[in-house]
């Protein structure tokens, strides 16, 4: 397969059609990260933690936009939160939370029947990279393997603590929303994935924060490497990448064929893939990099109202700082292209 296999295929996929891909494992806990803000990371989070079931959404970006979608009032209310489950780790002596997750349902009117739950962000996890950091200096003076437990327990806290909360709520599936910035909870994060799902814009930015997500993953002197040992090899498999806010040709007959800036940057992910196949869920690149709309009107209803774009309506409309949007009739491929990354995913 190549590239204009990959649109042949996403015409299937905006028709609803596509057949799933054979041979990709399935996992159960996904990271949704790329070192780079505004690409789509909570959205998708977001819309895909409506498609799926018995699942648990985890938030851990201190702006906590994935909370808000959760719960209107999540700025404002006190729970207990992420921070909450990872800082007794750091910090020896605080005691451990215990079923952190909310029903999402009883929050937000649209998941009442969905079988979900999410545990909050907190706006302090700023703090928790340089506490992170303490927690993991004061193990150098330890001896194998006393210090090689101690690190693994601080690594792994955030795993830890979601592995529990799966059990105590009976959930089956784990996405993890995180922050533009590496350390701190999005480090812990990545130890706690299964694999990794990567948002990338059609921008020459977000290529260069895909290319530095590669180097932090394979550099042994990074900060996600450096500090695992040497039989300690978890590093996540990119599952898929995801090119948002794609543009599709407007000449007659195009069927979805993706306009000259989305082609370009199609192009050079599928390389930056293609160099890296180790890293991939499976030794095929065409394998795992899809495309997804530019949402318009759609998404800005979806994030005003907290409202997953599989139930919006075309025609559907509402005001928005004094301007009316309106859902236009690309929500139906929209709801197909985010259906069809779900069933990659579970």
């Amino acid at each position: 397969m190549a590239i204009s296999d990959i649109i042949s295929r996403q015409y299937e996929i905006a028709q609803g059609n596509a057949a799933n891909i054979p041979g990709l494992p399935k996992f159960r806990t996904y990271a949704m990260c790329n070192l780079r803000g505004g690409i789509g990371k909570t959205t998708l989070s977001f819309n895909l933690s409506y498609l799926a079931d018995n699942l648990l959404a985890v938030d851990t970006c201190p702006q906590g936009n994935l909370s808000y979608f959760y719960d209107k009032n999540y700025y404002a209310s006190n729970q207990t939160n992420v921070r909450d489950m990872i800082l007794p780790y750091l910090v020896p002596g605080l005691g451990k939370a215990t079923r952190v997750a909310a029903f999402i349902g009883a929050t937000n009117q649209y998941f009442t029947e969905k079988n979900n739950y999410y545990i909050p962000s907190s706006d302090e996890l700023y703090l928790l990279p340089s506490q992170l950091i303490t927690a993991i200096n004061q193990t150098s003076g330890l001896q194998y393997p006393q210090r090689e437990q101690a690190l693994n327990s601080i690594l792994y806290s955030l795993k830890t603590e979601i592995e529990r909360e799966l059990k105590q709520n009976s959930l089956d599936k784990c996405i993890i929303d995180t922050s533009p910035f590496f350390a701190g909870a999005t480090q812990l994060a990545w130890y706690a994935a299964d694999a990794l799902v990567v948002p990338v814009r059609t921008d020459q930015q977000s290529i260069k924060s895909l290319e530095l997500l590669i180097s932090t993953l394979t550099n042994p002197q990074s900060e996600y490497r450096k500090y695992l040992f040497e039989n300690d090899m978890n590093v996540p498999k990119i599952q898929m990448v995801v090119l948002t806010h794609c543009g599709w040709s407007t000449i007659a007959g195009a069927r979805n064929v993706p306009n000259q800036q989305t082609k370009v940057y199609l192009g050079k992910v599928y390389d930056i893939l293609s160099k890296h196949r180790s890293l991939l869920s499976t030794e095929n690149p065409d394998n795992h990099l899809f495309m997804l709309d530019d949402f318009l009107g759609s998404g800005r209803i979806s994030s005003v109202e907290a409202k997953p774009i599989e139930l919006l309506k075309e025609g559907e409309t509402k005001t928005i700082d004094r301007t009316r949007v309106i859902v236009n009739r690309s929500v139906t491929k929209c709801k197909h292209q985010l259906q069809y990354i779900s069933k990659q995913l579970w």
